[in-house]
């Protein structure tokens, strides 16, 4: 076997055994965060369908595993905070719909630990799933709800519109919200004018 003349061998093989361990770790931080996205998706389903039971399982589940990750890559591992931001801001999504719905308030990132990069996508996320299950209540005649939650995306579109970002994908996440809430106008506007039109049918047939 050749001898090595300028690096130790006991060296290389700490070093491998150092990066073995880093790939199973960043496997295992992977695998974590692809939780934290299955369940913050299963909360919001859940929450959409009332299902009140179900999601607040899973949001004692997910904040415990939130913390862990973000912990991890924190204090441990920095190299993989990358790796951690998608399901950051998924769970961001999954407590702003779940805390509107269930207290009428919008949480803010120290209130959740979490940075505010991964806060800020994650909230404007959060108006796409707000406009859903608007849709769902509009659909079993709930106006008042779909007009509650207009208000709030007008203030999170204003708000977001206010930090006047630079950061091209934070500017395209605005855009989003903006036509999250066009979106719920005009349906809300469709809604009241079939109302009205069905209240002038009733009114001709007396």
């Amino acid at each position: 076997m050749r001898k090595w003349k300028y690096l130790n061998k006991d060296y290389i093989e700490s070093l491998r055994q150092t990066f073995r361990h880093l790939e199973d770790k960043r496997d295992e931080l992977l695998q974590l965060g692809r939780t934290i996205n299955k369940n913050s998706k299963t909360i919001i389903y859940s929450l959409i369908r009332d299902d009140w039971e179900e999601a607040e399982k899973y949001i004692a589940e997910n904040r415990k595993l939130v913390k862990q990750l973000f912990e991890e890559v924190t204090q441990k591992y920095p190299q993989y905070y990358n790796n951690a931001f998608i399901p950051l801001q998924e769970y961001v999504e999954a407590e702003v719909v779940y805390h509107y719905l269930k207290e009428g308030k919008i949480p803010t990132h120290g209130e959740l630990g979490i940075p505010e990069e991964a806060y800020v996508t994650g909230l404007m996320d959060a108006a796409g799933e707000l406009l859903r299950k608007a849709v769902e209540e509009m659909i079993k005649d709930n106006v008042d709800f779909a007009l509650k939650v207009r208000g709030i995306l007008e203030e999170i579109y204003l708000a977001m519109l206010s930090l006047n970002f630079k950061n091209f994908e934070y500017r395209k996440k605005v855009d989003y919200v903006g036509g999250i809430l066009n979106r719920l106008i005009d349906y809300i506007f469709q809604k009241q004018t079939r109302r009205g039109e069905s209240l002038k049918l009733d009114k001709g047939q007396n």
